[in-house]
């Protein structure tokens, strides 16, 4: 009897360690996948991300052609000027201002 004792063990031992050998491999293979997984979803956040920010300077550089050059300096509050040149005796003097 213990030899047939020894050989249900040894089967169900055997038995064991090949449902565990499957369970390793089926985690092995969840893991792979999950890591791949990840890699894919956080490389389409990047291109997207990318995307986003190509589509909002392009907004920003055609907002800033439609809109034209920004004034710097704020003597005249923002008005724009016109510089009146008249022949003096001497050439060209400015005399004044003039608004548009």
């Amino acid at each position: 009897m213990t030899d047939a004792t020894n050989s249900s063990e040894r089967i169900a031992q055997g038995a064991g360690r090949f449902v565990r050998a499957l369970a390793a491999g089926v985690i092995a293979i969840a893991f792979i996948g999950l890591v791949l997984f990840l890699a894919a979803v956080l490389t389409a956040a990047a291109i997207a991300a990318i995307g986003v920010a190509l589509l909002a300077g392009g907004a920003w550089w055609l907002w800033s052609k439609i809109r034209g050059p920004r004034k710097r300096g704020g003597d005249d509050n923002g008005d724009p000027t016109l510089l009146v040149a008249r022949r003096g005796p001497n050439g060209w003097t400015v005399e004044g201002t003039g608004r548009f």
